[in-house]
């Protein structure tokens, strides 16, 4: 993606960068430890761990110790050297431009070259914005989904009062309407033990990239248990289960160089489907047998995954919301000394709670974004850690490397394992941001969007220089427009995630284009913004890959009813210039519902109100 046909803003691109009304000045405690210091509470500065650490059995470190990495072997010193340089990078921000140097777009990214992180120099806070996101009932979903904005007035006689497309079954495992699926088909082949290492295979390729919440040689070692001795009514069986399960449905990204589609056989097949029910079904006979434990927190974290892949929003949501739950119960007894057992927590388990909780609450978030869900509270909890570390375990090319060269192994990283971890951060990065953006911009609805007009202008040049850092720093390995590659599925996953934070900083001056007076004194600030807004729009959904079948599907169905209703609005209110292909756009919005609408009722209730739509203008 070019940075030319991405962050054109039209006006206010030499705008000297102001400061949001949440900044502020860092006050660091000189001698306080790491943990504290990201966490920004006092610290009792006992050694060798403080009382906070003590409690949390966080790894207490100090400004003296920080970089000790004296236990990592020569590759997982190569990949804390590579991760530790992007996080360095992602959400950090650089001096603004001087005039005679400053051009619209992305700039790409020629060197690693570190901007200024100083305290002065940040967009906004680094800290997650979650405690406003969890307080504010039906925040953010009731300003940011695509029932907020079909409520819009400018829809108004139209479109009827919608207030979700979501409905919540009576008895959702009776009369759950996606539940035929769960049902294993007798004609599939069901379970067989000579497929759990294949299947385990698929899941760690297509599914655990993107979340890479588990220790993968211990998964191999269940694997092969399970496979060799079978099954047994335990919880790494369990585990194993519910891989092969998302191994049977997962599929790989391919797309044709020619076309935005993705060939019809990359959909799952219908024996696919019975059995991965019939492994999902025998997982869940286990998952009320596992103890209070991270692998149980696991496995429910994975049924979530599951219930996306099948577009059962508030099944997953259920999962997710019980991981969070028992995270946050886990990270409690760990800082109660009166159920702490006497047993240290090794780094490598730290590592992986630190993977789960950043997945767990990563996934409510999002859910949040869509339905109005209560939130669990994981956040409230906190945690030490900015950023996951990488696991601990060599991939097997390293491995085999310093079994022969120890000098060699540092640079015999898998290309697969370090995109995935390239993938995780920027994820992770994303996330914070995105909650921050919904906070600057959404606290107030849309009344705020017509009231603080210049107040939002100061905070969407922030944010805007924000996206673009982040974008212009993401590694090659993963964007699209250094060379990541047509087939590249987290290089696609990032674009659009950076075209989603775009639209919606853009979308509050669309908003109060279509709904003042062309004699408005700001009209002449916001159309622009507006413009881009549209552009933005029709950008991302021609990048759709509409059979690609994934567990962020049905985001990408729900945010193509966005986009098409943003598309339609400001048609409707004829003030604006609307974008080449405009109409092409909502054409494919409603392809993708049509296509997907029977794997889950609300995309039918969505795709009917769309063709409502489409047909009255």
């Amino acid at each position: 993606m070019s940075g030319s046909n991405f962050h054109e803003d039209g006006k206010n691109t030499n705008r000297k960068r102001p400061r949001l009304s949440g900044m502020y000045q860092r006050k660091r405690a000189v001698a306080a430890c790491q943990p504290c210091r990201v966490r920004k509470t006092k610290c009792d500065n006992i050694k060798p761990a403080c009382g906070f650490c003590t409690r949390n059995g966080a790894q207490c470190t100090y400004a003296d110790t920080t970089s000790d990495h004296s236990s990592f072997d020569p590759a997982s010193l190569a990949i804390l050297e590579r991760l530790g340089h992007v996080v360095s990078l992602l959400e950090t921000r650089q001096p603004p431009p001087s005039p005679q140097d400053s051009s619209p777009g992305i700039q790409t990214q020629s060197s690693y070259a570190i901007p200024d992180a100083s305290p002065n120099s940040r967009a906004v806070d680094q800290d997650i914005e979650d405690d406003l996101l969890e307080e504010t009932p039906n925040f953010p979903a009731s300003i940011h989904n695509c029932e907020s904005v079909l409520r819009w007035p400018v829809f108004r006689g139209i479109v009827p009062e919608i207030e979700s497309f979501m409905t919540w079954p009576d008895n959702t495992e009776t009369t759950s309407p996606n539940s035929s699926w769960r049902e294993p088909d007798t004609l599939s082949r069901g379970i067989h033990e000579e497929d759990f290492i294949p299947l385990s295979k698929r899941f760690l390729a297509y599914v655990h990239t993107k979340n890479p919440i588990l220790d993968v040689a211990e998964l191999s070692r269940y694997v092969r248990d399970a496979a060799e001795n079978g099954l047994r009514w335990d919880g790494p069986s369990c585990l194993v289960l519910i891989t092969c399960a998302l191994g049977s449905i997962s599929m790989p990204f391919q797309i044709n160089s020619h076309t935005t589609d993705v060939p019809p056989n990359h959909a799952p097949r219908p024996n696919d489907m019975g059995r991965s029910a019939a492994y999902y079904l025998a997982a869940k006979k286990r998952l009320g047998l596992i103890e209070p434990s991270s692998l149980h927190i696991q496995c429910l974290f994975l049924c979530g995954v599951l219930e996306m892949y099948h577009m059962d929003a508030l099944r997953a949501w259920h999962f997710f919301n019980q991981a969070c739950v028992q995270f946050r119960n886990l990270l409690w007894r760990h800082g109660n000394p009166q159920l702490r057992d006497d047993r240290q927590i090794t780094t490598e388990t730290r590592r992986l709670e630190q993977r789960l909780y950043w997945s767990c609450m990563k996934s409510e978030c999002e859910l949040r974004c869509e339905i109005a869900l209560p939130a669990s509270g994981i956040s409230r909890f906190g945690f030490p850690n900015v950023f996951p570390s990488p696991p601990n375990e060599l991939s097997p090319s390293a491995a085999n490397s310093r079994e022969h060269d120890s000098s060699a192994a540092a640079n015999s990283l898998d290309p697969e394992e370090e995109r995935s971890w390239f993938y995780y951060l920027a994820e992770i990065s994303f996330r914070r941001m995105m909650n921050r953006a919904f906070t600057a911009l959404g606290t107030s609805g849309e009344a705020g969007w017509i009231r603080d007009f210049q107040e939002n202008l100061t905070k969407y040049t922030a944010l805007k220089d924000q996206i673009e850092v982040w974008y212009s720093h993401i590694p090659a390995q993963i964007n699209i427009s250094q060379g990541g590659g047509n087939n590249n599925e987290l290089a696609h996953f990032v674009r659009g995630r950076a075209f989603a934070y775009q639209e919606w900083i853009h979308r509050p001056f669309l908003y109060y284009v279509i709904h003042q007076e062309m004699e408005d004194a700001y009209i002449s600030q916001a159309v622009p913004l507006a413009e881009k807004c549209l552009d933005l729009c029709v950008q991302h959904q021609h990048i759709v890959h509409l059979s690609h079948h994934h567990h962020g599907t049905w985001y990408v169905a729900r945010s193509s009813i966005t986009r098409a209703a943003l598309l339609i609005a400001a048609a409707r209110s004829n003030k604006i210039k609307m974008p080449d292909d405009w109409r092409r756009a909502i054409d494919s919005a409603l392809h993708v519902l049509e296509y997907w609408e029977g794997e889950a009722p609300d995309l039918g209730k969505g795709a009917k109100v769309l063709r409502n739509l489409i047909e009255s203008f």
